[in-house]
């Protein structure tokens, strides 16, 4: 197993830190209420859509969150990265690396973390 990447691990730490911190509570009401404020904010429904990922498994509500964040703006690499994951969590792993395609097209940052999780799909 590869050990993640210095990119996932400071993105967990900084996670850690917020939820610890009382910044990020662990409801989802939050994240709904974020989305209801700004809409039009791709970023808002793309951590919405990590929500719902990572906590009881509801990829249709991920689903749902990451699609609307694409719709704001189809060139979000981490909404296509997310999108991937979540298609990744369900076994749809063909149609996931059309999306992490995607994600390193338009963030090529990504690379090591699509590598990471396609290594352990």
């Amino acid at each position: 197993m590869k050990a993640p990447s210095p990119t996932a691990c400071l993105c967990c730490a900084l996670i850690l830190i917020l939820f610890t911190s009382g910044c990020i509570t662990k409801n989802q009401e939050y994240y709904d209420n974020r989305v209801a404020a700004e809409p039009d904010n791709a970023e808002a429904w793309c951590i919405r859509g990590m929500y719902y990922n990572d906590n009881y498994g509801q990829y249709a509500e991920a689903m749902e969150s990451c699609n609307k964040a694409l719709e704001l703006d189809p060139e979000y690499g981490l909404a296509w990265y997310l999108k991937g994951v979540i298609l990744t969590n369900m076994n749809k792993t063909d149609e996931a690396a059309a999306c992490f395609e995607n994600a390193t097209r338009y963030d090529p940052g990504l690379e090591e973390d699509v590598q990471f999780i396609v290594g352990n799909a």
